[in-house]
Parts: structure tokens; C-alpha cells; sequence
């Protein structure tokens, strides 16, 4: 799942929830699935997009909502706002 923001000053930032489906097969990990996402970062942050990855298993574990709230915090005060 991915998220697009557009801030002021046209920062555009992506945040992308990534389960395990984006980078294994079954239980295996993937090479050729990572791959494919490390490269999508790369293009977006090409297009000028700032990229942030939360893995679905760091998003289950205790303490995930205060996390959560602290990284916006940061990025909405290192944004100005």
C-alpha cells in the first residue's frame, strides 16, 4: 500500500506500508522482489519524491502507533509544518 503527500513548496513524499508480499515468495525471501522495489525508490526519487518504507511487521508490533506519530512529527516539522 502506498501513499502519496504533496506538501507546500511542492515536496512530494511516497510512504509505502510493505507486507511480506514485496519482497518474498511464499516464506522465502525474494532477491528478484526486492530488486524491483529498490528500483522503483530509485525512479520515484528521480521524479524528485522523497521515498519512506514501513515494514507490516514493524506496523504489528507494540509501540507502532507512537512510532507512527513520531515519524510525522519529524517529517512534517523538517518540512516547516
Amino acid at each position: 500500500m502506498d501513499f502519496l503527500l504533496l506538501l507546500p513548496r511542492g515536496v512530494r513524499i511516497v510512504i509505502e506500508f510493505d507486507g511480506q508480499q514485496h519482497y518474498a515468495e511464499g516464506d522465502t525471501a525474494s532477491p528478484r522482489l526486492y530488486a524491483q522495489m529498490t528500483a522503483e525508490d530509485r525512479k520515484l526519487r528521480l521524479k524528485g519524491h522523497e521515498v519512506y518504507r514501513f515494514g507490516g511487521f514493524e506496523l504489528k508490533q507494540p509501540g507502532a502507533g507512537d512510532m507512527l506519530t513520531q515519524f510525522f512529527d519529524e517529517l512534517l516539522s523538517r518540512h516547516g509544518l
